[in-house]
């Protein structure tokens, strides 16, 4: 089943309320979530990879007996969680936590060029 993930900030001013939103998507189910976020862009670029990921967990019979497979824009958050690249100070919590998720949900992420990421559909910012 394929998942798509996505965060985007607004503006890189983390002293405003919510400065960005995450967003995950699940076409063969008619799944779209949306929320917003306070952080870095690649903090939201986690938040919504981990919301998608508790997403899965807590309605695992849906995902029963189902390959997994995540894509997202964001090549730094790809590679930090399939321990191709080292995530800096601010985001190992967040990488360890998704990579964490892999020892419960067996899933896969790629990287997708933006254009190719349905989880962006429909949101302006």
């Amino acid at each position: 089943m394929k998942c798509y993930f996505q965060g985007v900030t607004r503006e890189e001013n983390n002293e405003v309320k919510f400065n960005g939103y995450v967003s995950f998507t699940i076409p063969e189910m008619g799944i779209k979530f949306r929320g917003q976020f306070k952080g870095s862009s690649d903090e939201c670029e986690y938040a919504s990879l981990l919301a998608l990921l508790e997403f899965i967990e807590l309605n695992a019979h849906l995902f029963k007996d189902r390959r997994i497979e995540i894509f997202g824009n964001n090549f730094k958050v790809v590679s930090q969680v399939n321990s191709e690249m080292s995530p800096t100070h601010e985001l190992e919590p967040f990488c360890a936590m998704a990579q964490g998720y892999k020892k419960k949900i067996p899933y896969t992420l790629n990287w997708i060029p933006t254009d190719e990421n349905m989880a962006q559909d429909g949101v302006d910012i």
